[in-house]
């Protein structure tokens, strides 16, 4: 809108707290405001992203360098076991290299130097321009403020060589597929085949530098072992020898795993058993036939006569005498000689099993007897053997912990001489723990510059950037663009938003007064012909329907309420600086008064720029300074409008400074304006700007009412509050602000409501942009 609606001052009080309440809410984001600093900030919105899109073009099609990129798959397998590990190494190497770091150190590996300087040599990229450009001036001027030179001595060869893998490695980039063991080698070229070509042997040097560090640590490993070997063997032959030297120190003699002496306890207890045996049973048959021969039984009846083949012989043979004694006695007679001689048979067999028998029990008892002193030996070879044992018992102990150790020792020179065969062995088997997937393969299209990528973050990053500046220019730009601005730093009412005149539209109403400039005598001291004018000093009469009236009679209709109150005659139309508009507004504001019949008054208060002078009487010969000295009447200097019927006091040039001052601080200034007050019902002063002058703050306690005239998006908030600071003597006589000036268009990015855009269906005549005071 154009204006306010307000009835009075106080109601702008009321209002204060509730808006001071509002403000103490937690402020949010306002979108809607976000889109209007980015549309009112358009240009510096869209500077940066242009500028960055054609500084992308331009290095995309004129300095960039097309580059080709090929792509060499390797698969790391850090738990491959080589042919000959045994499956126990197996099963621990498979433990080994699982992990995220073990992969990127493998990945980082494939970018080492050593790697690169081995490519470099295969492919001979120290001949390469690309590698090993020509040096520039930017490098001869980089080599003047390097810290240390070059050694003396250093070969060129090597300085080109690390010069080829170090632009080598700033064209390559390995990276590993997600959490894979699947390891990407990229190599970037301008030759399509060149990047295969380098990928392809990047990956073999890979390779190969995976065998040569394995057959290194394998040879470190086997001369290890061998040093190793050499100790234990050393430390074996000295702990037998030492575990001979005390067997025989000690008569601790082994046989079959045992000592002797414990071999010979073991078979004298077995015999010494075997003796108390055969005593026992021998001691049994004594005593046996002991107690038949004491009881006169028959000594036939022991085993040993029973078991006796002679006996039994004898015993049947005397069974067969007996036999036949019986028959030769039935058939003889008891007194035959036959039967006599049988019968002598029969003794004699009979006295050959009683000496048959005698001799058995004597056998008997030597048995016993021999039995017995075998016992009683044995016995006495078991006890002296103990004894010995006994001796030899804490020998025994030292023997056994030499005999371990000798037993450990041999145990690790057996392990370690199996591992130094074993790594002998796999120096000749040493497999890389890696392998490619997918050899590079010559690219098509190529990688650098990516032109649309190149684009698409020029673009966002421009607008981003022009984001920043627009709301950090919003954010530092303090001048003062909408009514609620003016009304939170001055605490006053806003009464109207003047709209800024076309030059156009200007131009075309100023062609109408050309047929009055031939009947006008440059030379006259009256007002000029209205034709004459400036059409910006007569707009709101002479177009009464557009936004610049309705803001001015917006100001007179603020005018005429605070009238119906308050007695009001003297109006002072003044701005905190200059070319602010003020002149213009209190033009406009006047001829409004005047044109409703009040007789109004107009003086240019203004004595160092009198701007309403020059514009309405140019060639005034007495004003303001001369009546006020009483050198002309007011009927000589008040002009009159014949046509508006606005009566005005000019000023002329007056050259001397300190008069100026001199009469805005005296009586004849109050007594001259008091005069003005009993002839006219409103009297309009164009007062000069508050701040740089202190005519004005002095012409402010002279008046009534103040209305304060603010460029619109020209006057800074902190001179507009020191303006009001400066007015705080007569701050209750403060009218309102107006805006003088405001871009209608521009408006509608700071205030909608307020801007053409809503007003538009009003219009009556079109508004453009222009540079009018």
């Amino acid at each position: 809108m154009l204006q306010r609606n307000f009835d009075s001052k106080a109601g702008l009080e009321e209002q204060a707290p509730r808006a001071a309440s509002d403000q103490s809410v937690q402020p949010s984001v306002d979108l809607r405001e976000l889109g209007r600093i980015l549309r009112r900030r358009w240009k510096l919105v869209a500077a940066p992203p242009l500028a960055l899109v054609a500084i992308a073009l331009i290095y995309s099609f004129v300095f960039a360098t097309t580059l080709y990129t090929a792509t060499s798959t390797v698969f790391v397998d850090p738990r491959r076991a080589t042919a000959i590990e045994s499956n126990q190494s197996a099963i621990q190497s498979s433990n080994y290299g699982t992990d995220d770091a073990t992969i990127d150190s493998e990945a980082q590996l494939i970018q080492s130097v050593a790697i690169l300087e081995r490519v470099v040599v295969r492919l001979k990229l120290t001949e390469d321009e690309e590698f090993v450009p020509a040096p520039t001036l930017l490098d001869r001027i980089r080599q003047l403020f390097r810290a240390a030179a070059p050694a003396d001595g250093a070969n060129p060869e090597d300085a080109k060589q690390a010069a080829a893998a170090d632009n080598l490695r700033r064209r390559m980039k390995v990276s590993r597929q997600g959490t894979t063991f699947i390891v990407d080698i990229n190599v970037s070229s301008e030759s399509p085949r060149k990047a295969a070509d380098i990928a392809n042997a990047v990956a073999e040097a890979y390779f190969e530098e995976q065998v040569r560090a394995k057959n290194t640590a394998t040879k470190i490993a086997s001369s290890w072992l061998n040093r190793q070997i050499d100790e234990l063997k050393s430390r074996v032959v000295t702990s037998e020898k030492a575990v001979e030297d005390f067997r025989s120190a000690n008569n601790l003699k082994v046989a079959q795993g045992v000592t002797v002496n414990d071999q010979q306890i073991t078979d004298l207890n077995n015999q010494l058993i075997s003796a108390r045996v055969a005593t026992a049973e021998a001691r049994a048959k004594y005593e046996q036939t002991l107690q038949l021969t004491k009881a006169g039984a028959d000594p036939g009846s022991i085993n040993a006569a029973i078991s006796s083949d002679v006996i039994a012989r004898l015993r049947t043979q005397y069974a067969d005498i007996a036999k036949n004694e019986a028959d030769l006695l039935s058939k003889y007679g008891p007194r035959h000689p036959i039967v006599a001689n049988v019968r002598a048979q029969l003794r004699d067999t009979q006295r050959l099993i009683n000496e048959e028998l005698q001799r058995i029990l004597q056998s008997t008892q030597h048995d016993f007897e021999v039995a017995r002193s075998r016992e009683a030996s044995l016995q006495q070879s078991f006890d002296q053997l103990q004894g010995v044992s006994t001796t030899s018992g804490q020998a025994q102990v030292r023997l056994r912990e030499l005999q371990r150790e000798a037993e450990a020792n041999r145990t690790l020179y057996e392990s370690y001489l199996a591992r130094y065969k074993e790594s002998t062995a796999q120096q000749s088997l040493e497999l890389p723990d890696s392998h490619v997937v997918a050899r590079a393969r010559i690219p098509i299209a190529p990688s650098w510059p990516k032109k649309f990528l190149l684009l698409g973050l020029s673009l966002t990053l421009g607008l981003g950037l022009g984001c920043m500046l627009a709301f950090l220019a919003d954010y530092l730009d303090r001048r003062v663009k909408t009514l609620e601005q003016a009304e939170q730093i001055t605490g006053v009412p806003s009464l109207a938003a003047i709209p800024l005149i076309s030059s156009g539209e200007l131009a075309g109403r100023a062609k109408l007064g050309r047929h009055q400039l031939a009947q006008h005598d440059p030379r006259s001291a009256k007002l000029l012909p209205a034709g004459l004018q400036p059409p910006l000093m007569r707009y709101a009469i002479e177009a009464p329907g557009t936004f610049f009236a309705e803001a001015v009679r917006a100001v007179r209709l603020a005018l005429q309420r605070t009238m119906r109150t308050h007695p009001v005659k003297v109006v002072v139309v003044t701005s905190a600086l200059d070319s602010e508009g003020k002149s213009t507004l209190a033009v406009n504001l006047a001829q409004s008064l005047a044109v409703l019949g009040l007789r109004t008054l107009l003086i240019d208060g203004d004595l160092r720029n009198p701007q309403v002078t020059r514009a309405l009487c140019p060639r005034a010969e007495a004003g303001l300074i001369e009546l006020a000295s009483g050198a002309a009447s007011a009927e000589r200097a008040v002009l009159v409008d014949a046509s508006t019927g606005l009566s005005v006091l000019p000023s002329t040039a007056v050259r001397d400074i300190d008069l100026i001052t001199e009469l805005m601080f005296s009586d004849r200034i109050v007594d001259l304006i008091d005069e003005f007050r009993q002839r006219y019902e409103m009297i309009i002063i164009d007062s000069p700007p508050l701040v740089p002058l202190v005519d004005g703050r002095a012409l402010a306690e002279l008046s009534d009412r103040i209305v304060l005239a603010l460029g619109w998006d020209q006057t800074p908030s902190e001179v507009l509050a020191h303006t009001m600071d400066l007015l705080e003597p007569v701050r209750d006589r403060i009218l309102g602000t107006v805006l003088t000036k405001v871009d209608m268009s521009r408006l509608r990015f700071y205030d909608y409501y307020q801007s053409s855009a809503y007003l538009k269906p009003y219009a009556a005549a079109p508004l453009k942009i222009g540079a009018t005071r």
